[in-house]
């Protein structure tokens, strides 16, 4: 695997009507996977994230209180 560098991005993750916003550094590999992006337990903690690999689901808290599911595809 090699390292080709490092790009900051501002992430959205949404559920279709509510959405929360962080800016993320990700490390860009040459590197074949079956995924796209492996998010990193200091952006699931910025969040405040808990994730389930059994459902392939994400739930973080919204600003007004309540939760976001994010579910995998």
């Amino acid at each position: 695997m090699d390292v080709l560098g490092h790009v900051e991005l501002s992430t959205t993750f949404s559920d279709g009507t509510s959405a929360r916003t962080i800016n993320i550094r990700y490390i860009v590999v040459n590197a074949t996977s079956s995924y796209n992006l492996l998010l990193g337990r200091p952006s699931m903690n910025r969040l405040g994230a808990v994730s389930s690999t059994r459902y392939i689901k994400m739930k973080l808290p919204f600003l007004d209180g309540g939760v976001i599911p994010i579910k995998s595809n």
